[in-house]
């Protein structure tokens, strides 16, 4: 509320008819009274409320009028008091500045539901990503009030509002382009507290991975304090911790995985690495790793396969089943079973290469069919040619045969160059073998390169490598 000032800057006043009318307005100007005093003791006041409202403009008096007050005066009239009869309007006060949260800031943990009812529970969006230089809040200014006025109709400014620095916190900056920006430096998870946006670039999920948490997926490295269950995926551009088992899972990641407990799927799961994965022991799943892989314990009916080597390191590191491939390396304890199991081990192997040259003698084995069918079609129209009775449809075809089969030669030629490229690049790497510190059982198959050779009998602490063009086999003695 505004209080009368003790000291007024104006005082205005006026002699009428045996009364003294006296405008005071306040040192701010904010406020005005009137103050009626009677010098006729006989005098009667006969002045109506326009009258009292042209004097008070004269003084000065033109903004926040009570008119209602004003018109009161002359049957309420009230001597030597002053009468408050305008007021201005103070100036509003400043907005703070503030941001704008230009990320997800809902808790995860609520399911999808698509139009057809469906509640996916696998992606909850548990982790908020941020990636290098994403803006992560932008800068609302502060702004000045409303403007006020004095009675004397003086604008005033409306008081500023106070500025407020961005909320930075760990892993983020203002952005060098526009300072009104918050950006990631690192990528990571969002977090917001105290006020603060941080990036942490990794992250613990201090549970197992099911339904309470979802699918993950991080820019970032993750630490899972429990496993994976079965159906669910984790992708992190980091590394990978797991502490207890992998079910029949899917887990990618940028880095390497490191899993503490075993790997134990139904052919449907999978841990793909772009550098090394290091489990305890695999059972039917999928590993891939651009480098290497080091399994603790066994690899039972898995498909496994490594940029490098494959080391099986402990008292149960055994090879049985499926299929298992490495580029340079393969150690293991033992290979097979007394039961004859079906096992392939190769090294010296290049899956990429080896699909190419599949899709190159698919191609080849087509090229070789289509010459046999192209000639066919050829000697019927060739024989209509002959008669002078091929109609316009028939003479184009027979152009077109013609140049497919002038073409087909050149095709297979190259494609047989490529072939035999990628068999020398196949066959290239003599210094790849496979160390087996026990024993290798019958119905194991040892590949090195394009080379096969088949365990019809046990052999035991052994090295298969390549010699004179055979799979050879040394014994470590």
């Amino acid at each position: 509320m505004i209080k009368t000032a003790e000291k007024e800057a104006k005082q205005i006043q006026k002699k009428l008819s045996g009364f003294t009318l006296t405008v005071k307005i306040s040192v701010d100007e904010m406020l005005a009274h009137l103050i009626i005093e009677q010098n006729d003791k006989d005098a009667v006041f006969a002045l109506g409320e326009d009258e009292l409202l042209k004097i008070i403009n004269e003084a000065g008096v033109v903004y926040g009028i009570n008119n209602e007050r004003l018109s009161k005066i002359p049957s309420e009239l009230i001597l030597k008091k002053p009468i408050e009869i305008a007021r201005g309007t103070p100036p509003g006060k400043g907005i703070e500045s503030g941001f704008e949260l230009l990320f997800e800031t809902a808790d995860g943990k609520t399911p999808v539901v698509s139009d057809d009812g469906y509640i996916d529970y696998k992606n909850l969006n548990l982790i908020k990503n941020a990636t290098k230089d994403q803006p992560l809040a932008k800068k609302i200014h502060a702004a000045r009030g409303k403007p006020g006025n004095t009675v004397t109709a003086k604008e005033i400014k409306g008081k500023m509002g106070k500025d407020r620095a961005l909320p930075k916190g760990k892993n983020t900056n203002i952005s060098p382009d526009n300072e009104d920006l918050l950006i990631a430096t690192k990528d990571g998870s969002i977090t917001y507290a105290n006020n603060l946006i941080s990036v942490e670039d990794a992250y613990t999920v201090n549970s197992d991975v099911d339904t309470a948490t979802g699918n993950i997926d991080f820019v970032g490295s993750l630490k899972i304090s429990g496993g994976v269950k079965a159906g669910f995926t984790v992708k992190a551009n980091g590394n990978i911790e797991i502490s207890k088992n992998i079910e029949d899972a899917q887990v990618f990641c940028g880095g390497s995985v490191v899993g503490k407990g075993g790997f134990v799927s139904s052919e449907k799961g999978i841990i793909k690495a772009v550098e090394d994965v290091f489990i305890k022991y695999v059972e039917n799943g999928t590993i891939e790793a651009g480098h290497d892989v080091n399994i603790g314990g066994g690899s039972m009916n898995a498909n496994v396969i490594a940029g490098n080597s494959i080391l099986l390191k402990g008292a149960k590191a055994v090879i049985v089943g499926g299929k298992v491939t490495a580029s340079t390396l393969i150690e293991a304890g033992a290979i097979g079973s007394e039961f004859g199991t079906p096992t392939l081990v190769q090294v010296g192997y290049n899956p990429k290469l080896m699909k190419e040259l599949n899709e190159i003698n698919s191609e080849i084995e087509r090229l070789e069919s289509d010459v046999e069918r192209i000639k066919q079609a050829m000697y019927s129209l060739v024989r209509l040619e002959l008669d002078n009775k091929l109609n316009k449809v028939q003479k184009e075809g027979l152009v077109q045969l013609k140049g497919h089969q002038k073409e087909i030669p050149n095709q297979l030629e190259n494609l047989n160059n490529q072939r035999s490229e990628l068999v020398q690049k196949l066959n290239e790497n003599k210094k790849a073998k496979i160390v087996v510190r026990g024993e290798v059982f019958p119905g194991t198959t040892i590949q090195i390169g394009m080379l096969k050779r088949e365990i019809n009998k046990t052999v035991s602490n052994c090295t298969f490598k390549i010699s004179q063009d055979h799979v050879a086999l040394y014994s470590n003695d």
